[in-house]
């Protein structure tokens, strides 16, 4: 009886570090979806800059250099031509990341080739800032989060000893 009263109680403390540690995974996802954004827009920029493909053909091969063609925000826009729901069907970004993103939406196809460029280096410098904030935030939360999850299963072990 003893004997599984402590298993109950392990699994308890497990149970509450696993919900910390996938608590504190979200902060990294956001993180590494963004870098991957910053990256589609830099590939994307210079296939706009050096080729004259259309801008579905070029959302395509980001999709697949990048994400591997796995569900991302290029993939959902060839699929929907719409940029606005590909943005907001992406699960990772906060709405602060949603709006940027969504600010290269509105000109998209509808400028020439130089205002595009502008654009895209408008988005990519309101992208580099919301990199240092998922940076800033996924380092102080990560820990936070880990060590609140042991914590709180070790707190209810103690309890119900």
């Amino acid at each position: 009886m003893i004997l599984i009263k402590f298993v109950l109680l392990g699994l308890i403390v497990i149970t509450c570090s696993l919900i910390g540690n996938i608590k504190a995974k979200t902060f990294e996802k956001r993180y590494l979806e963004l870098k991957k954004f910053k990256n589609g827009l830099e590939i994307f920029k210079s296939k706009l800059e050096f080729t004259y493909e259309p801008v579905n053909e070029i959302f395509g091969d980001v999709s697949k250099l990048i994400y591997e063609d796995n569900d991302n925000i290029f993939k959902r826009f060839t699929q929907s031509g719409n940029w606005d729901i590909a943005v907001d069907n992406q699960k990772n970004f906060e709405n602060d990341d949603k709006e940027v993103a969504k600010g290269l939406g509105k000109m998209l196809g509808k400028l020439d080739k130089s205002g595009q460029l502008n654009e895209i280096n408008l988005v990519d410098g309101f992208i580099d800032k919301q990199l240092e904030k998922a940076f800033e935030v996924k380092e102080k939360n990560e820990k936070l989060y880990k060590v609140l999850g042991k914590s709180v299963g070790i707190a209810i072990a103690i309890v119900f000893i």
